[in-house]
């Protein structure tokens, strides 16, 4: 069965190249022929290149020419979906926000265009269509490939504040597909909202989960530093809070380093390690995976020290207090793990204390929750992939019932999935 993944495996940020790697291994375990769909938007690829030292890009564009099998290269959205049509069995999308839409009228774009005249954010081109990544493009009854999404996240999109003609589309397209799974609850009401509750989208959770159980780490990608004692720390952080915190980790016998983004080394002066740009994907994730330690905002960050037991604990660093935690991710991850005390706050409003994050991230209680989740996680992972194997490869009747005959989804407690 050839599977053609597409998501946002170019992108020059660590989390996404990991959960394309994740998900492509993850296929191939089951006996698929994996292929990653070379999508690259102009302004997604533009907007990297220009925020990333051409250093960290080659070690990106390394990254993707190495581990990931990749179709030829496209640009737009009618050279994907003839590909498609051609070429594949089935058509996955996702991981990662392959479902965020940026609606025109809401209130963040709002303010942009009174402020600015421009609806964009640094990070997000306003559209009024759909993305390529919902595959928009009709289908021929249930001929041609079958259409899944594993674990997809709309971010925090305000889906209340779609147009018309948007939510029609994304309507259209959600019923599209054979099955639907999301990584998090907001995602989640999304769909259900979107389709009248027609389509029951069921938990995925993010595929960087059970990146150990496909993948063996080259030992070239292992840093030659040693952080077993050292708190990685990565995000916009006040110095003086910074130093205080490292006085009290000094106390308890720990250093603090940095851990770059790959738009940003953030090399803290008050730190004791530090970690220069370039940095692989691979060797991103072995450094959260054996430091002692990490408080950061990165999504990504969180999941690979969650599936490696490293203690972390996930800082929502922003100008403003955020109204609806629930379209946070890393607070949704904590939630479901019971562990939402490793779910910190960091505004103008919320002024957590050095000495509370570090008791937080030292916490064996939430610390035992998380590594629950974790185990939990991955073994949800591998029934998701199966259930979408098993969904279309059962012919297209089975394919064409599978999304819209699926029972609800009751939410079980985090450490009880069965």
């Amino acid at each position: 069965m050839k599977v053609g993944i597409l998501t946002f495996h170019s992108c020059y940020n660590f989390g996404a190249n990991l959960q394309t790697l994740a998900v492509q291994e993850a296929l191939r375990h089951r006996g698929c022929a994996p292929v990653v769909i070379d999508y690259r938007d102009p302004w997604t690829t533009e907007m990297y290149c220009s925020r990333v030292s051409p250093a960290q890009a080659q070690a990106h564009e390394q990254f993707i020419e190495k581990y990931l099998d990749t179709s030829p290269r496209f640009s737009c959205g009618e050279e994907v979906q003839e590909y498609c049509d051609d070429e594949l069995d089935v058509v996955l999308v996702g991981s990662d926000q392959v479902l965020r839409l940026v609606p025109k009228w809401a209130p963040k774009q709002v303010a942009r265009r009174l402020l600015r005249r421009d609806r964009s954010s640094d990070w997000t081109q306003v559209d009024e269509r759909l993305p390529v990544y919902w595959l928009p493009w009709p289908r021929n009854g249930r001929q041609g490939p079958a259409r899944v999404c594993i674990s997809g996240s709309a971010g925090a999109t305000m889906f209340l504040c779609l147009g018309r003609s948007l939510r029609r589309e994304a309507r259209r397209s959600l019923h599209s597909f054979d099955f639907v799974s999301v990584r998090d609850d907001w995602t989640g009401l999304m769909v259900k909202w979107l389709t009248g509750r027609q389509v029951k989208p069921e938990f995925c959770p993010d595929p960087v989960f059970g990146l150990n159980d496909y993948f063996t780490i080259p030992a070239e990608e292992v840093p030659d530093i040693d952080v077993s004692r050292t708190i990685l720390v990565s995000g916009a952080i006040d110095t003086t809070w910074l130093a205080r915190f490292r006085d009290i980790a000094h106390d308890h016998g720990l250093k603090i380093g940095n851990l770059p983004d790959p738009h940003e080394t953030f090399a803290y002066e008050q730190a004791d390690v530090t970690i220069d740009l370039p940095v692989s994907p691979l060797a991103w994730y072995v450094l959260l995976s054996r430091a002692a330690g990490y408080i950061g905002g990165r999504f990504h960050g969180l999941v690979t020290c969650a599936a490696n037991r490293t203690p972390v604990v996930s800082l929502e660093l922003s100008h403003k207090p955020k109204l609806l935690k629930m379209t946070s991710r890393t607070y949704d991850l904590c939630t479901k793990a019971h562990a939402r005390a490793r779910y910190v706050p960091m505004n103008w409003l919320a002024h957590p204390s050095p000495a509370s994050v570090l008791n937080r991230l030292m916490d064996k209680s939430s610390q035992a929750a998380m590594d629950r989740y974790a185990e939990q996680a991955k073994k949800k992972l591998a029934r998701v992939f199966d259930e979408m194997l098993a969904c279309v490869g059962g012919g297209a009747p089975a394919r064409a019932s599978c999304v819209a005959t699926q029972a609800p989804i009751e939410r079980e407690p985090a450490d009880g999935w069965k």
